[in-house]
C-alpha cells in the first residue's frame, strides 16, 4: 500500500500512524512523492496494489490527477485497484471526481458521531460491520470519529455535482460544532474507492501529549474505538490484495519502502513522522 505526501517545510512528510494503520494488517507502505511526474506515477501505478491519500493540508497534487485517472482505467478494465482517501485525502477524492470544497467547518479536535444514510447499512464499507461498532458510530457519547478539519462539502453541495454523484455515494453525514452538516463517509459503488473526512488511524496510533500530561487532542482510544480502526484497516488491506500489481524486480521494492527512510519524533500532533525528500 502506498502514500501521497504533502510538503513539510522544505521537505515531505506522512505521519507514521497512517503507515501503521496499513501494516497492522499485513501491507507494506511506499511514498508516493508530491511531486512526482507522469511517468514516475505510471511506473508505480504498475507496481503497486492500491494507494491511500492521508490527511494533512496540501493542494492536490498534478500526479493524483493521473492516479485517480490510471485508477478508474483500470478498474473498467476489471484491473482492481483501491484508493483510500482520510481527512485531507477525502477532500481530494471530492475534487478528484469534480467537486470543489466547502470552508468555514469548525470541526477541529471533535469526536462527532456520524448519521448513516439510507446507503450506509448495505454499503460494502459498513455491511459487515459488527452491529455493535456501527451503532457507536452513530452515538454522541462514544462515537470513534475524530475530525481534525476546517475544509469538507456539505451534503447539498455534493448533491448539486453530477461528476461527484455519479462516482461517489453518501453513507454518512455528520454536523460540526455549531451544527453545519458536511459529508463525513462516502464509497463508489462501481469501483473501490472510499473516503472518510475523520481519522480511523488515529484511535490506536495517535496519542500525543502537552508538557501536562495532558491528551493533546480529544481522540478516542476505547476498545471499540481500537476495533473500528482495525476493522478499516483490515477492510482496506483486503481491497489491496485483490490487485495484481507488483514490482518486477524485488530489489527495487525493497529500496522504495518507506522503512528506508528516517523516523522523527514530531510529538505532539503526530507521535512519529517519516520526513524526508523522498
Amino acid at each position: 500500500m502506498y502514500f501521497n505526501l504533502q510538503n513539510f517545510l522544505s521537505c515531505q512528510y506522512i505521519a507514521a500512524s497512517y503507515v501503521k494503520f496499513v501494516e497492522s494488517h499485513g501491507g507494506r507502505a511506499v511514498p508516493i512523492p508530491y511531486y512526482a511526474d507522469n511517468a514516475t506515477i505510471d511506473h508505480l501505478f504498475s507496481s503497486i496494489n492500491g494507494v491511500l491519500i492521508p490527511g494533512g493540508g496540501a493542494a492536490v497534487a498534478d500526479g493524483a490527477y493521473r492516479m485517480y485517472e490510471n485508477a478508474i482505467e483500470a478498474n473498467l478494465k476489471g484491473d482492481h485497484f483501491p484508493l483510500w482517501g482520510t481527512c485531507m485525502g477525502f477532500e481530494w477524492l471530492v475534487q478528484l471526481a469534480g467537486a470543489t470544497l466547502d470552508g468555514g467547518f469548525d470541526s477541529e479536535n471533535v469526536s462527532l458521531p456520524l448519521e448513516m444514510t439510507a446507503a450506509a447499512p448495505d454499503s460494502k464499507l459498513f455491511a459487515n460491520l459488527d452491529p455493535s461498532l456501527y451503532s457507536m458510530l452513530q452515538d454522541a457519547n462514544h462515537t470513534s470519529a475524530f475530525n481534525n478539519h476546517g475544509y469538507g462539502i456539505t451534503p447539498s453541495h455534493f448533491a448539486s455535482v453530477k461528476s461527484l454523484t455519479e462516482m461517489f455515494t453518501v453513507l454518512s453525514t455528520s454536523a460540526d460544532v455549531n451544527g453545519k452538516e458536511f459529508v463525513s463517509t462516502m464509497e463508489s459503488p462501481t469501483m473501490p474507492f472510499y473516503g472518510v473526512q475523520w481519522h480511523p488511524e488515529k484511535n490506536i496510533w495517535e496519542m500525543g501529549e502537552t508538557p501536562s500530561g495532558a491528551p493533546y487532542e480529544a481522540i478516542p482510544h476505547g476498545p471499540q474505538a481500537v476495533s473500528m480502526t482495525l476493522y478499516l484497516a483490515q477492510y482496506l488491506m483486503a481491497e489491496a490484495r485483490k490487485s495484481s500489481h507488483s514490482y518486477s524486480d524485488p530489489l527495487e521494492e525493497q529500496s522504495a519502502l518507506i522503512w528506508n527512510y528516517p523516523v522523527f519524533d514530531t510529538n505532539p500532533e503526530f507521535v512519529q513522522s517519516y520526513i524526508s525528500d523522498f
